[in-house]
């Protein structure tokens, strides 16, 4: 057996060595603090949280929010306490967002394209304060429509304005104001409503007044006669047309020659949501 001698090397940590490894160690701990204020955990079988606040705009495309509570699938998949909250118009669903489920607004949405953009960067929100946004999927593709009040379906609208615009000349000529409706200022139907007018020569900022009219309240407003054409999805153009209130003149995708993300097409929720470990992996 070998005797340990003056030349064997010592296998101990030297003081030095101690004071680097111990402040490393809390240069670590310090920084876990700083980006997981509500701690670090490990990913369980299921969901870190049970509850949810979603919100959603009463659209077709909104479907797969509330047949998915009517049908138990947030429970079956761990989340059991979820609400599924109506909103009243596309500016609601943003305020709510930005206040969040703490705030006693939402966590995430059904939300119309291209908002969740425009929120993280500040364009559509108080002060231009952004509010980071995390999209999660795409609801739907297609299925914008364009429809004229009832008084002009004589002309037989389609995708070419351009005999629509002769009509609008001579009614804004009589001293008429002429309006067209679309949901919130830089989505897609006020996109789509510009681009089609335009397209028949009709300049948007200077021919007709643009108003924001919340879809579920496009029935009521054609009833009295508050704008001459809109933009919006279904089911409110058949609507219109079931009480013979207006004519379809054209789908998105019928004028446009591709498909589009639809007017209210993602779920997206507050990046406020996601950093705390709402989103399971």
């Amino acid at each position: 057996m070998t005797k340990p001698t003056d030349q064997t090397p010592r296998r101990g940590l030297s003081r030095r060595q101690i004071l680097k490894a111990t402040a490393g160690t809390a240069a670590l701990l310090a920084a876990a603090r700083l980006n997981f204020p509500a701690g670090a955990f490990a990913q369980g079988a299921g969901p870190e949280v049970k509850t949810a606040k979603l919100g959603f705009i009463a659209l077709s495309d909104a479907g797969p929010l509330f047949v998915a509570k009517d049908k138990g699938l947030f429970a079956k998949h761990g989340m059991p306490d979820v609400e599924v909250q109506k909103q009243a118009s596309w500016g609601t669903t943003r305020d709510n967002l930005v206040l969040g489920s703490e705030g006693n607004g939402i966590d995430g949405a059904h939300i119309l394209t291209p908002m969740p953009y425009l929120i993280s960067s500040g364009k559509v929100t108080q002060n231009n304060q952004p509010t980071p946004m995390y999209i999660l999927a795409r609801l739907n593709l297609n299925g914008q429509c364009i429809s004229v009040a009832k008084e002009y379906s004589d002309l037989k609208v389609g995708v070419d304005t351009a005999p629509f615009k002769v009509v609008l000349d001579k009614k804004k000529a009589s001293g008429k104001s002429i309006k067209a409706a679309m949901t919130f200022p830089g989505g897609t139907h006020d996109l789509w409503i510009r681009y089609w007018l335009a397209a028949g020569g009709i300049d948007p900022d200077k021919d007709i007044e643009t108003i924001v009219v919340p879809p579920p309240q496009m029935v009521a407003n054609m009833k009295v006669g508050t704008m001459d054409c809109f933009c919006v999805c279904e089911p409110w153009n058949l609507q219109l047309i079931h009480w013979r209130l207006a004519q379809m003149a054209a789908t998105s995708s019928r004028f446009s020659g591709f498909s589009h993300h639809c007017c209210a097409s993602m779920t997206a929720i507050s990046s406020a949501f996601a950093a705390f470990g709402y989103l399971s992996t």
